[in-house]
């Protein structure tokens, strides 16, 4: 997982190098590297055996979701931070895990992760309480 880690960090200092005006809020090349790096840190902060672990809200069940690839979009809602992440189960079935993140004083820290379908986050974005940030 530590190559994981290491190559997402690479990925998003390349990727973020040059952010432009397009940005909703006013975040710089080393918050958005931060970001990145907060979510992978998490990420494998959180692996069992090369696992993150979620429950099935519709069975119970514990389902093992294996990290695929981590995505560059940012979206901001008020002061806090959404970033995705793609993963596989043990069959392969892909899911994207939603990663929301705060501000502690120059630190930031995911303090709720939803895998699979997000109806809070369809619900902020449809009611426009989320927006893009790239």
């Amino acid at each position: 997982m530590k190559n994981y880690l290491s190559a997402c960090a690479v990925f998003a200092a390349l990727n973020f190098g040059n952010p432009g005006a397009a940005f909703a809020e006013p975040f710089s090349d080393a918050d958005l590297v931060s970001l990145q790096v907060t979510m992978q840190t998490h990420i494998d902060s959180v692996l069992v055996e090369g696992a993150m672990l979620s429950l099935d809200a519709t069975t119970g069940e514990v389902v093992a979701y294996y990290p695929t690839k981590a995505h560059p979009k940012i979206m901001t809602m008020g002061e806090h931070v959404i970033m995705c992440a793609d993963f596989v189960d043990a069959n392969g079935k892909p899911a994207m895990a939603n990663f929301y993140i705060a501000n502690d004083k120059g630190r930031f820290v995911v303090f709720n992760t939803t895998v699979g379908a997000d109806p809070i986050l369809e619900k902020l974005m449809k009611d426009g309480k989320v927006a893009m940030v790239n």
